[in-house]
Parts: structure tokens; sequence; C-alpha cells
């Protein structure tokens, strides 16, 4: 099994992989024990409460945000398989083969190199700098108009107009949306929730836009999709996102960006030697010019 697919099997394993009798009560929520106790023993091996928060380190994030309490059964049965194959395995002598000691001593760089860039990027990318970079990026944008709008959409230009002399007449808009509009959000009465600017087709857009709260269009709106009567239900000035919703996505840029400039350093300092896949001195390969160079 290649390394790289071990973290996949492993949550995998955990999560589906047992059944619901083993996912049942564990310790209290992300408790943290004084000291790092034995959780258990296999044939006198133990397993300590560290091995447990390590192995939850491992598995994707969606799932490490998951109480302890949660996951800690699943945990701990996985572990207890793995010691119990891994002996299997020892008893068979696999850990002596020269193929398992080339996949520890990848695995060993691979988990240095994880090591080395969370140290740097938890030094580096503090909260202060996070907070620094959401408003220079995020929280100084200004405010754009929003609308929140129904609409109506239907084949031919007659039924628009047909449509838009019933509103005139004092006919519920939404219910008309909900029996004759051939849109997604007929159900919804053609309400289509709030949108800026650049997500709508541009004859919409300049259609709802130019709409006043509570007026509806007086002449039909062609889009390639049809013939539209629009609602203006409301409009507000939009609010950039919360430094809270932000933080992932920028601690997820800095890092990246982080972890590329510091490669790119040590690689630039680093003496390095290419060779072809056959161990033999590379070849000289001819660079091919640019297109309409």
């Amino acid at each position: 099994m290649k390394i790289s697919s071990c973290a996949a099997l492993f949550a995998a394993t955990i999560l589906f992989g047992l059944p619901a009798a083993a996912q049942t009560a564990g310790p209290a929520a992300d408790s943290q024990p004084a000291t790092d106790p034995v959780v258990a023993t296999v044939n006198g091996e133990k397993i300590m409460r560290s091995d447990i928060d390590v192995a939850r380190g491992q598995l994707p994030e969606q799932y490490r945000s998951l109480p302890m309490d949660k996951i800690y059964q699943p945990l701990l049965n996985q572990l207890i398989r793995t010691k119990i194959l891994s002996a299997e395995a020892r008893a068979d002598k696999l850990h002596e083969t020269d193929d398992h000691k080339q996949r520890i001593a990848l695995l060993q760089d691979r988990l240095l190199e994880e090591a080395l860039l969370e140290k740097m990027i938890g030094e580096k990318i503090t909260e202060e700098v996070l907070r620094a970079r959401y408003d220079e990026t995020v929280g100084n944008f200004p405010t754009a108009e929003e609308v929140r709008a129904r609409h109506i959409l239907v084949k031919t230009e007659a039924e628009a107009d047909a449509i838009i002399k019933d509103l005139e007449g004092g006919a519920d808009f939404a219910k008309i949306a909900s029996e004759k509009s051939i849109g997604p959000s007929k159900a919804q009465g053609g309400d289509l929730n709030y949108f800026g600017r650049g997500q709508m087709v541009p004859p919409f857009e300049e259609a709802a836009f130019a709409l006043a709260k509570g007026d509806f269009t007086k002449k039909a709106v062609k889009s390639p999709f049809g013939w539209h009567v629009i609602k203006v239900e409301d409009k507000r000035q939009s609010a950039p996102p919360s430094f809270e919703e932000s933080r992932a996505k920028i601690g997820q840029e800095m890092s990246q960006k982080f972890a590329t400039d510091l490669v790119k350093d040590l690689m630039e300092k680093a003496k390095i030697e290419r060779f072809e896949a056959d161990g033999s001195a590379p070849r000289l390969r001819r660079i091919e010019p640019a297109p309409g160079r």
C-alpha cells in the first residue's frame, strides 16, 4: 500500500468500518488527562492516551474536529487492531525486509517535512498576522448593493405580458410564480434570495437593480432562458464576511504561500544533483522555443 493512502484508509476504517457498539461512550469531550495513562494493553504492549491523540491528529479535518467522546472508541479499536496486525507482521519478519525499511525511511522524511512546516507556519502565521491580513484584504472592502427578487419565467413574451396584466390587477406574485413559472425557483414562489451584481445574466441583472423595493417589471425581460417578470422584495448593502468566516481560508492561503516560499528558498540553497531513472548521468534535452518566438 502506498504511504499516501494510509491516512485515508485509517480514517475510513475508524469511522465507517466498525460496528455501532464500538462507537459508544468514551471520555468526556476533549478531556485532557493530567498524565498519560494506559488506555489498553495488547498481549502486554501498552497503548497510551497520547497514542489516541496522535491518531486523532492523523484524521481528515472534518473528523479531527469531532468531540473526543464520539471518536475515542473507534480510535482505540483501530490502535488495538494495528497492534495485533503489526505483531503478526513482526513474527513473519516483515519488518526486516528492504522494502519495509525503505518505506519507513520515506515515511520518516515525510513526517519530518510535515513537522517542520507545522512548526514554522505556527510561528509565522499567528492570530495577529491573520487578523492583519483580514483587515487588508477583506475587512475594509466597501459594501455592495444586493437585491432580493422573485421572478416568473415563461417561454413567450405573450405569456409574460398576460402575467404582468394579472399583477397590475392585484394578483399575488408568488402564487402565479408557483403555478406558471418554468424556472427552478418555482417551488419557492420564484424567490431567488439575495444576489449581487455579476451573479445573473446582464438583462436580468439590469432590470432587477433598476427596480425599487416592492416594484415589478412592467415590461417582460428577455434572457437566454426565456421571458421574465421580476419583482424586487428587498434591497440591502452587503457586509464583507466576518473574520471568523474568513479565518480558515485566509490561513490556508497564507500557509500555502509560506510553504511554497520556504521550499523555494531551501531548494535554492541546497546542492541538488539529478540523474536518469536508471541512475545514469542526465541527458541533455532540447528546450523547444515558446510559440511565437
